[in-house]
């Protein structure tokens, strides 16, 4: 994919991301905004409601203290019983009916009798008010509009009354215990009616208020002030699951969108690193093959004067070719090796001197030929492991070629060996370019290469490393990096012995 393209894609993909974030984070401010217009209104209700009940206490108990009041109250009483009494009476007889099957005889008709003077003037009474109750309904009305303007708001308000009124309606409302409240004056200030409650100051200022006694024809105007602490806590605190489960799949899609463009980068630069060396592979084995075509066609060439030396230079390019391009198959069968993950240890008994030893005398030519030396320090007791000989012969092989590659000047390599209890250590020291703190997590991933800076005689394919650390790996030990920048590396190789390897092995299963 190119990189133009997955830079689009990058940024669509987060441009869509961001976007159902904002959706979401409105989403919330929306809900919340509504929940809190809902708990608003249901306060406003319950406080509406908390004062009509209000009124209506305070009117009956003007009633009952006027003696007109008394006597209307008595007269709906009268009232109220009749009609109960009338209704009582067509369920009994419709009652009696079904159950007698029959149609019941309506009564016979009764010449009608005089009424005495006290059933008239009871008749008169329940039937309809006359004028006698006008006057009586508008003496009670000027005596109730009198007492409204002479009577203290602190005598109307019952604030027993008004406390358990407050109580059922909010609670009904889901507003918890921990509210304060109080009266104050259209003025804003405030009325003490015996109640301890929060400053005066945020009762006041409080949007949540209600008119007292509002059908009052006369005399001040008095509002009922509450405060509910914490209600936009609550309200949090009410949608906190949705909150969390959004926040947790805006999460999980944040870091697969994370993991998915690092994938994405990381399939671009192993595609890049591929591309690159099947170039350098490709220009690697073609400069030896000619090198040897070229040699050849010497050799075999009649008209060519051939001297014994001229026949041992060709020879010895032959052989150095063919050399080299067998080293280049044998990095290409360790990178398939690899990638298979079916590497096979063929363990034996290993004396690491001895192999040590060999690798050296093979590959002080290559070192001779830049006047380098390889200078061996093997001073570990026991050296006997149980391994691979191949690879553990490729895996120093790898080292030496990398501190010969990345040496400036003449590449100085010394190798020093020692052991405890557990195994056998292997240090190769060089005096190269050195790696970056930066670049020492990565140089033993797979094609991977340090930037070399202004050496460009420094070829491979950066398999070497993470073929080392694979063999080390799978004969149970541990690799190690010292290096910097222009001082030179050193590779710290455990092997443990075969007795630890094997308790390791049964410790993990």
């Amino acid at each position: 994919m190119e990189k133009r393209r997955i830079k689009g894609l990058l940024i669509a993909i987060s441009v869509a991301l961001i976007g159902l974030m904002g959706i979401q984070v409105k989403w919330m401010r929306d809900t919340m905004e509504l929940r809190e217009a809902q708990f608003q209104r249901s306060v406003d209700n319950a406080l509406f409601t908390v004062s009509d009940r209000l009124e209506h206490v305070d009117k009956m108990g003007d009633l009952k203290r006027h003696k007109a009041g008394r006597r209307l109250l008595r007269k709906l009483d009268a009232l109220r019983k009749a009609h109960l009494d009338e209704e009582a009476l067509v369920e009994e007889s419709t009652v009696i009916g079904q159950d007698s099957g029959a149609e019941l005889p309506s009564p016979p008709e009764m010449p009608e009798a005089p009424l005495s003077i006290e059933e008239g003037e009871r008749a008169s009474a329940v039937a309809a008010p006359g004028e006698d109750h006008e006057a009586m309904v508008a003496d009670m009305v000027r005596a109730i509009l009198a007492k409204e303007v002479s009577r203290d708001i602190r005598e109307r308000i019952n604030t027993r009354t008004l406390d358990s009124l407050l109580a059922s309606e909010l609670h009904a409302s889901g507003v918890r215990p921990g509210y304060s409240y109080g009266v104050f004056s259209e003025k804003g200030e405030p009325v003490d009616i015996g109640i301890a409650g929060i400053p005066d100051t945020l009762l006041a200022e409080t949007r949540y208020k209600e008119k007292l006694f509002r059908h009052d024809l006369a005399g001040p105007a008095y509002y009922l002030h509450v405060v509910v602490p914490g209600q936009r806590g609550e309200l949090w605190r009410g949608m906190l699951p949705m909150l969390l489960i959004s926040a947790l799949f805006m999460a999980i899609i944040v870091v697969a969108f994370f993991f998915t463009i690092r994938t994405i980068y990381q399939q671009k630069r192993i595609s890049d690193i591929r591309n690159d060396l099947v170039n350098n592979l490709t220009h690697e084995l073609k400069t030896p093959i000619s090198t040897i075509g070229l040699a050849c066609e010497a050799l075999t060439d009649p008209s060519m004067p051939k001297t014994e030396q001229q026949v041992r230079t060709f020879v010895n390019m032959i052989r150095d070719e063919n050399k080299r391009l067998g080293s280049l198959v044998e990095n290409v069968l360790q990178s398939a090796v690899l990638e298979s993950g079916h590497m096979v240890l063929k363990r034996v008994d290993l004396d690491v001197h001895a192999l040590i030893q060999d690798v050296v005398r093979s590959s002080n030519i290559q070192v001779s030929r830049r006047n380098g030396r390889i200078d061996q320090e093997l001073k570990a007791e026991i050296h006997h492991v149980n391994g691979d000989r191949i690879h553990l012969t490729n895996l120093l092989y790898n080292l030496i070629d990398n501190a010969v590659k990345y040496a400036e000047q003449e590449p100085r390599i010394r190798i020093t060996t020692a052991n405890n209890d557990e195994g056998v250590t292997i240090s190769v020291t060089d005096n190269g370019i050195g790696i970056a703190p930066s670049e020492q997590r990565k140089i033993f991933d797979r094609l991977y290469r340090v930037p070399t800076g202004n050496i460009h005689n420094a070829k491979g394919f950066g398999l070497g490393l993470s073929y080392v650390r694979t063999v080390v790996e799978r004969h149970g030990g541990r690799i190690k990096l010292e290096s910097a920048p222009g001082r030179g590396s050193t590779f710290h190789i455990f092997i443990p012995f075969e007795h630890v390897r094997t308790q390791a092995a049964a410790g993990r299963g």
